[in-house]
């Protein structure tokens, strides 16, 4: 069994460094270095060999597999939806093969929330996350045209990530799970610490002014559950500290926010974002209500972003809620909105007032997280993406804990009821209650 179980949580890390948004697709099949075609002919062989390994998976656990549709009715109705907009897409073919591969990365987020514990689950991000970023150093030292870029960035590390923001949005991950097994204690100092140095560093290196940041507000989200824990006594004063800071920052940012676009390595357009959001947002304006399909608005020659594809070399809004309204129009808004604020109000609602706030603590930080990079970044409904695989293990992982909650309150009324009325919980006919389980 335990031998069954390695070989089943080794497949699980090999998924999750394939959904890191690395080169790794591309380079173990032959591509180049300064290819960036997710879906050439070697890259969805790769991602085809991968979706077997999900399989495999689902495979060995029959009884998780079976649970999937009915895990989450949100996840289950985002997936649908997804694949429904193949009806008005501007290229059905499209978004019919790219929901596929979006069922595939949702499906694998389902399995781990429902298959692993949840300190299981951060051990083994944080285990495919270090190989990762073990591979980016290796890669600066011994393939430099890999590891640095040599294009927009020059000379910033990036690893063997695509794009020095990936690097930065990967390594926020890392550092949030190595934060969170330190605090909990849930590994060795001598590995937790050496590693969470070696992913900071890469941050800075890599010069992602997100990531950066980002992983200074992760760490003082989960900082901030550790303060507003205890009474009012405690809480209102911590409260009002987290309040003050927040009001001083973001008065100190509009007031001069040009010095500290500066001071971050960026100019008033945010490196041209402006200019890509005011044609974006002229596009939502005209197909508000649908949007153009999954994953369909920056395909093809002919397409409507078809300018800053060819031109710019990118294929995303760069925010993500621009791209989920250019996905699926103002079903998809409400419902991304609605998820992401339930991952942060309860979230947070469960780290101040719940028994155990290990886990809704690391899950209202990632949903801090999350806010702030989906600014300046895309990365929801991302599929081949780790992103989105954590989204939905926070999803999940959250409705769970609020239907055991529910379920352990009904038993507790259940025992009070019978202490109170022992002869209306007595069994019928005179028989004694039998403590031994139905099987």
């Amino acid at each position: 069994m335990r031998l069954y179980e390695l070989l089943e949580k080794t497949l699980t890390v090999i998924v999750i460094m394939s959904f890191g948004g690395t080169m790794l697709p591309v380079l173990l099949t032959g591509g180049g270095a300064a290819a960036e075609d997710q879906e050439s002919a070697g890259a969805i062989l790769f991602f085809m060999g991968i979706y077997v390994l999900i399989l495999a998976l689902l495979c060995m656990r029959p009884r998780i597999a079976f649970r999937l549709p009915m895990a989450n009715g949100w996840i289950t109705v985002t997936l649908l939806m997804v694949f429904a907009s193949t009806l008005w897409s501007l290229y059905p073919d499209v978004t019919l093969r790219r929901s596929v591969a979006f069922a595939f990365t949702t499906m694998f987020g389902l399995y781990m929330a429902l298959r692993y514990s949840f300190p299981e689950i951060i051990r083994m991000l944080a285990t495919g996350l270090s190989l990762l970023m073990l591979i980016s150093y290796a890669s600066v030292v011994a393939m430099p045209e890999v590891g640095l870029d040599a294009a927009q960035h020059v000379g910033a590390w990036k690893g063997i990530f695509f794009q020095k923001n990936v690097t930065g949005r990967m390594m926020v991950w890392l550092v949030l799970c190595l934060l969170w097994l330190d605090w909990m204690r849930e590994g060795k100092k001598w590995v937790v610490r050496p590693l969470l140095v070696m992913a900071l560093l890469l941050i800075v290196m890599s010069r992602s002014t997100t990531g950066l940041v980002t992983s200074l507000v992760v760490a003082g989200a989960l900082l901030s559950t550790a303060m507003v824990r205890g009474n009012i006594r405690t809480f209102a004063p911590a409260m009002a500290g987290l309040l003050l800071v927040a009001v001083i920052g973001i008065t100190g940012g509009a007031a001069f926010y040009e010095d500290v676009l500066y001071m971050l390595g960026r100019d008033v357009t945010l490196t041209g974002r402006t200019v890509l959001w005011e044609h974006t947002l002229m596009s939502i304006r005209d197909n508000f209500v649908l949007g153009y399909g999954y994953a369909a608005y920056w395909h093809g020659a002919f397409g409507p972003g078809s300018g800053f594809v060819e031109s710019w070399g990118i294929d995303s809004a760069h925010n993500a809620w621009m791209e989920v309204l250019l996905d699926l129009g103002l079903p998809g808004l409400v419902l991304m909105v609605m998820l992401l604020g339930r991952m942060l109000i309860q979230g947070f609602l469960n780290a101040r007032y719940g028994a155990d706030r290990a886990e809704p603590a690391w899950i209202f930080a990632v949903a801090c997280a999350m806010l702030l990079v989906s600014i300046s970044e895309s990365l929801f409904l991302e599929r081949h993406s780790l992103n989105w695989a954590i989204f939905v293990i926070c999803v999940v992982r959250l409705a769970q804990r609020r239907r055991n909650l529910r379920i352990e309150a009904m038993q507790a009324a259940a025992a009070r009821n019978a202490a109170m009325h022992p002869a209306m919980a007595a069994p019928a006919y005179g028989m004694p209650h039998s403590r031994t389980p139905l099987r």
